[in-house]
Order: C-alpha cells, then structure tokens, then sequence
C-alpha cells in the first residue's frame, strides 16, 4: 500500500519469492512463510487486561541489536521473509533494533505500538500500527488511566511535526472484546480523519470462559455486520476485507488449542530470544506456557490468509 513504481521495482525479488512460495503452496502444498513477526523486547509501560505478552513473560531477557542482526539473516532472510511486524512488549522502548529492522527491511516493517511514548519519525519505516482500544473510558479502563489522552497526543503531534503526508505513517488497530465493542462506531467515526487506515480484530482467549471474549453468536455477528457498514461508508479506512470480517462471526481456525485452517506456517513468528513460537505469533517458544485457544480466534493477520483462500 503507497508503494510506488521505484519501491516496487527495488522489491522485486521479494515479490518473484512471494510468486514462488504462493506457486509452490497452492500446485505442491509447500508451505514456506511470507510475513515475519518480531517481539523485540520483553518489557513493556503497560499491563493491559486483554494482552497475552503477560501470560508468557519472563523478566531481564533481552537481545543486542548485533544479535538480532544475526536472526534477521538466518531466520528472516534466508526465508526470503517480504513484511515484518515488531512487536513486544512495547517495541518503541528499543528503537535502536526498530531502526536496525527498518534498514534491513526498508518500506517493509511496521511496528505494533501503545502510543504513549513520543512516535519517532524514522525514514523508510512502512508504518505505526497504534493500539486504539475505544472510547477513551473504554481505552482507560483497559489500559491504564490517562494512556489514551498521551496516545492521541502523541499521534497528533507526530502528524503535525512531520509534513503534510505524516498522517499515512499511522494506522489505527482495535482489538474487540466485551468491554469495547459497543465503541466501534465511535472509534472510525474520531479516526478516520485524522490516520491513514483503521483495522479490526477480536480478542483470541488462552481459557475457557475468558470473560474479555465476545462469544460467537447474534452479538458479536452484529458488530461484525456493523463493521462491514462501516467500510462500505469509509472504504478508504477500514481496512479489514469483507471475507475475513464474515469469517470473524464463527470458528474459522481449529479445533482447541490445535490449529487445523488456520495457516501459521505462513508467519515466521519469533520471541524476545528470537526462538520461533508455536503454533502463532500469539503462542510462545516454550512448551510448557498457556496456548491460545485456536477454535476461538479472532486474530486479523491469519484470518485475512484464510480469506484470501491459504490454509493450514
């Protein structure tokens, strides 16, 4: 998205990869992945109720940028990796491995942020994937009083600061649960003049009878109608497609904690020790720690795969 004829053309190689592994997927069901996901630090400012980085943690755990240098060539690049999402715990508070991705993978990283740190304007960064959890009652109930007004500000200023195509760098993510669903509307409604994109996913619970998962049924089918209105009115914000917001009104990835259509083999998913985690970018590198609960997933990255017609 925003890509020019120049960038399209540096990243050739990246899309001829991307042809093979698709070719090699669908004719001989080779599964070879195409998207990366990085936690690239394991502390974060924030303890927010739905977040399963918590369930996981381990404290004083941490990589230098010489060492993730090192995982970048022989897990990301030796699998010819096209887009890499850093995460954390709260990546911003290591912009020195951010800038280090961002370098090895120009126009192709973007990082999932709370936003209450200032946001740095870094050149050839793809973009900033800001948590937006609603309303900011809502926002504040889940992530800790005044992390919403220091989210916006922080938005804000980075688009007043950095020219007039600043708000491009920005896309705003929401992850519904049963505290903020009703907000929705709300959020595309104060967003969508303000950022570049709004994307949507549900809360994926690690046990049974989470009180944040918003269970399939006639609610939770009507928020997803709601938002497929929504984009129909602001098609050039919201960004999830209509086949992955009708797969989020029922089970769609597995059975229990086991994946079955859900296609993780297409994410190269690594910890904060750059250890490969299972079975998804939610799940963890150490067999003994809480699964997610697959048959009630509500995640964007591998249900948007499965729409576009790739299974486990």
């Amino acid at each position: 998205m925003g890509r020019g004829f120049r960038q399209i053309m540096q990243e050739s190689p990246g899309y001829f990869h991307i042809g093979l592994k698709y070719f090699g997927y669908k004719f001989f069901n080779k599964k070879s992945p195409i998207y990366g996901s990085a936690d690239i630090i394991n502390v974060c400012n924030l303890h927010c109720t739905h977040c399963y980085w918590w369930l996981n943690r381990k404290e004083n755990e941490e990589l230098t940028v010489e060492q993730w240098k090192k995982i970048i060539d022989e897990k990301f690049k030796k699998k010819h990796i096209f887009i890499v999402t850093l995460v954390g715990g709260e990546p911003t508070m290591r912009m020195d491995v951010i800038k280090l991705f961002v370098k090895e993978f120009p126009k192709r990283a973007c990082v999932v942020s709370n936003g209450t740190f200032p946001l740095e304007k870094i050149k050839n960064l793809y973009f900033y994937w800001i948590s937006i959890d609603g309303t900011q009652q809502v926002h504040d109930s889940i992530r800790g009083k005044g992390a919403y007004e220091k989210t916006k500000k922080n938005i804000m200023d980075y688009i007043e600061k950095n020219g007039e195509n600043a708000w491009k760098d920005i896309w705003i993510s929401m992850t519904i649960n049963s505290q903020n669903y009703k907000t929705v509307n709300d959020v595309i409604e104060e967003w969508q003049p303000i950022v570049n994109k709004i994307g949507f996913q549900f809360h994926t619970p690690f046990t049974k009878g989470d009180p944040l998962w918003l269970p399939f049924g006639p609610e939770r089918t009507k928020v997803v109608d709601n938002i497929i209105a929504m984009r129909a009115k602001y098609p050039d914000s919201v960004i999830n497609p209509v086949k992955q917001l009708e797969l989020m009104k029922k089970n769609w990835g597995g059975k229990g904690t086991t994946p079955v259509d859900c296609p993780t083999w297409a994410i190269l998913s690594v910890d904060h020790m750059g250890r490969e985690k299972m079975p998804c970018c939610i799940g963890s590198a150490e067999k003994s720690s809480m699964k997610p609960i697959c048959e009630e997933c509500g995640l964007g990255c591998y249900s948007v795969l499965v729409a576009n017609g790739m299974k486990g």
